[in-house]
């Protein structure tokens, strides 16, 4: 499986077969919000008390990585009965963020970033709570595979976005 985060969200796209020879098996956008736990919660933290911010972070990353846990497993009961799932390879981008929250919150910039990497680390948790191999694949390094994502693209049908066409190629990424 192939994932690209979004704030509060995940693309995920299954392949099968081999890396030169990708078949596609589903795709599905899964909420990783719990309850009534805010997508962007490093924006609300930056009105409260640090404490309370940090308390704020702490629950939406359990509530994300449960989410994404429930999502990953349904995911899986899609694939076809033969279908062994290898992992997920979850798009990243270099980024920088500061580790105190006092720190993040000063930057509207850096804000985005750290709730960025909550959603993707949520992910990657998750795949590993499930028993699968979980790698993080940097954007800069994902195949170009034009011919097989125009292949991809007509089995999966219609929305096929970049996002789509970026969790394709984490999946081939794990593909042998």
């Amino acid at each position: 499986m192939g994932a690209v985060t979004r704030t509060g969200s995940v693309v995920l796209v299954a392949l099968d077969g081999l890396a030169s020879a990708p078949v596609f098996a589903v795709r599905r956008e899964l909420s990783l919000r719990s309850g009534d736990l805010p997508a962007q919660p490093y924006h609300l933290a930056a009105g409260l008390e640090l404490a309370d911010g940090e308390d704020l972070i702490g629950q939406v990353e359990r509530g994300a990585e449960e989410a994404a846990v429930a999502g990953l497993r349904a995911m899986a009961d899609l694939l076809p009965t033969a279908t062994t799932v290898l992992g997920v390879g979850v798009v990243v981008k270099a980024i920088s963020v500061p580790q105190r929250l006092a720190d993040v919150v000063r930057s509207h910039a850096w804000m985005h970033a750290a709730e960025g990497m909550l959603y993707r680390e949520a992910v990657l948790a998750a795949a590993r709570q499930c028993g699968w191999q979980a790698r993080a694949v940097d954007v800069t390094s994902l195949p170009a595979a034009e011919q097989q994502l125009d292949s991809i693209a007509r089995a999966a049908g219609r929305p096929w976005r970049r996002i789509e066409k970026d969790a394709a190629r984490a999946a081939m990424a794990l593909l042998p």
